[in-house]
């Protein structure tokens, strides 16, 4: 594995190829799906190599367009799309602006903010509609959706879990933060003094006991005519005190820095890992130019919410199409949606580059089968592939492997931490079982005896061996029989 770490005035690079190592095991996995987005718990892999798997845009989209005076400007996915189980429904906060620059104020109808969060639901994420929910006079306008105004890429954080009901939906972006009963009406507060300028899509989540809001930072070189785009990061165990921010991601050389800029990170709690949709700006290179570009995106993973990586050396993951609708530039929601064995990633599209005005806009989705987003395929398709894990020790009996292949191309031992393999469970006994559209159950079959992880003596580190002859190998999992079947 290849570590690539770039220093860039004083700051550390994301590397091209996954800089999360193998452990040295033994490691204890959870139940959740374990992906190869990084090396962890990965020992050794043989004519493997990582392919991203490009999202399926929708084809009904654009989904979400202009309609109304107060998106004549801008209709972009600066905020949230998510599914509210509380009200069995999808729910989108966008970013929404009216008036261009340079436009008075006209004294009977007071020029509105520049930028405010509008809102949108559906009953299945496909068909939207827009319901009048301001509760006064937004301007001119005394019925419209616009429900917090002066804010910049609101991102919205659903805590059902919180005690007080007044706090039940948290957000944040632009200079501002907030609570929320029910994600229409807000509490809004000061976010300045911890972020400053902050003119980007905010993203904040909730990881292992704080929260991470990731936000625009202002990145200086003098090499470079202009402030450069980084992405910033500020912390808080409560929602209501936010430590200063952080540069935590720059781009490096292999990006073609600093031509290559990071836009902003769009960034969603997946199993074990942080799944980061990183954007990015690759300007023109013209001397002055620190705007006019085009656009688009690549996968990034980490573990702590502070050290990211690249994922399969960078390849693109959600691109423009050109001759469409969206084949100017291409920026993702602040998450991703993981529902029915399906991941939707809402983005906005735009018909021109970045730099070239904004042109028609609209928001739709691209989609996913769940843990597909990188697959590991044979390098050579003439030589088997391999790949071995760490000592793990299994929490649970059974075990599930994602994977698009037949019962003849994909093969799994079980061996001990000194490699031999343990008697009945060697690839010639391993048994696909068909667990759903996307999954096989394995089982180890010798005779009359069927036999799982859970035979194996519990106390006992294992390395598990994948032998692939083709298809591609996404992720495996360890789950209760009650789950598996």
């Amino acid at each position: 594995m290849r570590m690539i770490a770039a220093m860039l005035i004083g700051l550390i690079a994301a590397s091209g190829s996954p800089s999360v190592q193998a452990q040295e095991g033994p490691v204890t996995i959870s139940d959740s799906p374990q992906l190869f987005l990084d090396d962890f718990p990965i020992r050794k892999m043989d004519n493997l190599k990582r392919v991203i798997e490009k999202p399926t845009k929708h084809p009904a989209n654009p989904l979400i367009v202009p309609e109304h005076p107060w998106e004549k400007r801008i209709l972009e996915i600066y905020g949230t799309v998510l599914f509210d189980p509380a009200v069995s429904r999808y729910r989108c906060w966008y970013l929404g602006n009216e008036f261009k620059d340079g436009v008075p104020d006209n004294p009977e109808h007071p020029r509105m903010a520049e930028y405010y969060t509008c809102y949108a639901e559906s009953e299945d994420g496909i068909r939207w509609n827009k319901p009048f929910v301001g509760r006064e006079p937004f301007g001119r306008h005394p019925q419209h959706n616009v429900i917090i105004s002066g804010t910049h890429g609101f991102c919205v954080l659903p805590t059902p879990d919180d005690p007080d009901p007044a706090r039940r939906y948290k957000g944040a972006g632009g200079a501002s933060f907030g609570f929320s009963p029910d994600g229409l009406v807000w509490d809004i507060r000061n976010w300045r003094d911890a972020i400053g300028k902050n003119d980007t899509s905010t993203c904040v989540v909730r990881w292992r006991g704080e929260y991470l809001a990731y936000v625009r930072a202002q990145v200086q070189d003098p090499q470079w005519p202009g402030i450069m785009r980084g992405v910033g990061l500020s912390t808080s165990p409560d929602f209501e005190h936010w430590t200063p921010k952080e540069t935590v991601f720059t781009t490096d050389t292999e990006d073609g820095y600093p031509w290559t800029q990071p836009y902003g990170i769009s960034v969603t709690p997946y199993g074990d890992v942080l799944i980061g949709i990183l954007w990015l700006l690759h300007l023109d290179h013209v001397e002055g130019n620190n705007s006019l570009g085009s656009m688009d995106t690549q996968l990034a993973v980490s573990r702590d919410g502070r050290a990211w990586s690249r994922v399969a050396e960078r390849q693109p993951f959600l691109v423009p199409t050109p001759g469409t609708w969206d084949a100017g530039r291409v920026f993702p929601g602040t998450t991703m949606i993981v529902k029915d064995d399906e991941v939707r990633i809402y983005y906005t599209g735009v018909g021109t580059r970045h730099g070239e005005g904004w042109g028609s806009m609209g928001i739709g989705f691209a989609m996913l089968p769940a843990d597909r987003f990188v697959g590991l395929e044979q390098a050579d398709v003439q030589v088997p592939g391999m790949l071995e894990t760490v000592p793990l020790h299994f929490a649970y009996p059974d075990l599930l492997v994602n994977a698009s292949c037949d019962r003849d191309s994909l093969q799994i031992e079980i061996a001990n931490p000194d490699g031999t393999v343990v008697n009945g469970f060697g690839r010639e006994h391993c048994r696909l079982l068909r667990h759903d559209a996307l999954r096989y159950r394995i089982v180890w079959a010798e005779g009359n005896a069927t036999r799982t992880l859970g035979d194996l003596a519990a106390a006992q580190p294992y390395v598990l061996r994948f032998i692939i002859r083709g298809g591609a190998l996404y992720a495996f999992q360890t789950t209760s029989p009650t789950a598996a079947r």
